[in-house]
């Protein structure tokens, strides 16, 4: 019977995400609009939304309260 392993993978992506979320919202004013583009794929890699996704769901929130 094997050992179970733990999932390092998981908390690597988890670290990862934590890591870009922050790098944006430190840098987006200032990135370059190729730069802004890549973040955005990176997003879509992870399966997560992007900037303009969150900023539309944030309006779309703050417009039904």
């Amino acid at each position: 019977m094997k050992k179970p392993k733990l999932n390092i993978q998981s908390k690597l992506t988890q670290e990862l995400i934590s890591l870009l979320s922050d790098l944006e919202a430190v840098d987006r004013d200032r990135m370059s609009s190729d730069g802004k583009l890549y973040l955005d794929r990176i997003w879509i890699l992870l399966k997560q939304p992007t900037y303009d996704e969150l900023k539309t769901k944030g309006e779309n929130n703050a417009v039904s309260k």
